[in-house]
């Protein structure tokens, strides 16, 4: 029967719809999740509530509490709500948010679990091990709406477009502008809250004087909070697209 049991686990699917994560410290988040499992075949189950290691490209960077789900033929909502998220390991972990962001697509593992399946009157034993496939950013795609004169600054409305499954709160963020010679032409900062689709922001900053060449992109270069945003918010390195009025600001 656990043999049974186990293959259905192995066959079912894990299908992510929305990842919030907020409230980042130096080593921890809040991480809410909406999924569905599908595919756990004709027979009603109860998989009990378990622990599993979650992973990215570079490893195992945390682990992740996953509450009891009773599953039907049509599947179950597998739903986790602001659950506190002790980060294990730093490179992995930064290695999979630059994976988020950067990347069209990622895969989280969710690894080592052990629990129990009860159906049809009987309990087995079962090891949980699922690869999660998401949408990651693809940059993300960032487009400067409108820029206004502001005492001897800037003020600049951003639009992020968003595919992933992903909603990241990273409180104030730092950028520069960089021209095609990665030269800093401004440097910018404002609340940076990334939702699924378009969100807006927007930014405060100053020019330094240098001149615009070729295409422009957006680095991340910090945050004004003390959290993990400070280091892996420095790979977004993105391709932006400039307003009109910013490029008169900063010349040819």
């Amino acid at each position: 029967m656990e043999a049974i049991t186990q293959a259905i686990v192995n066959y079912s699917t894990l299908d992510v719809s929305y990842i919030k994560i907020t409230n980042a410290t130096k080593d921890t988040f809040l991480m809410s999740i909406q999924s569905r499992v599908n595919k756990t075949g004709p027979i009603g189950a109860t998989m009990s509530e378990m622990t599993v290691e979650m992973a990215g490209p570079a490893g195992t960077f945390g682990h992740l509490d996953l509450p009891v789900v009773k599953t039907s033929s049509s599947g179950a909502d597998v739903t986790i709500t602001d659950q506190l998220i002790k980060i294990t390991d730093m490179a992995a972990f930064r290695a999979f948010v630059k994976s988020l962001m950067n990347d069209e697509k990622l895969t989280m593992k969710l690894k080592n679990g052990n629990g129990t399946i009860k159906s049809l009157g009987m309990t087995s034993k079962i090891f949980y091990q699922k690869d999660v496939h998401l949408k990651g950013m693809n940059g993300p795609k960032t487009v400067m709406v409108k820029t206004e004169v502001e005492g001897s600054g800037f003020k600049n409305e951003m639009l992020t477009i968003n595919p992933s499954a992903f909603e990241i709160d990273m409180g104030v963020v730092k950028y520069e502008i960089r021209n095609a010679e990665n030269v800093k032409i401004a440097e910018q900062k404002g609340k940076t809250h990334i939702t699924r689709g378009e969100s807006t922001s927007i930014m405060t900053g100053t020019m330094t004087g240098e001149k615009l060449e070729g295409d422009a992109r957006l680095v991340g270069v910090g945050v004004e909070e003390e959290s993990w945003h400070d280091e892996t918010i420095r790979d977004l390195n993105t391709s932006v697209k400039l307003s009109e009025e910013f490029v008169g600001l900063c010349g040819s």
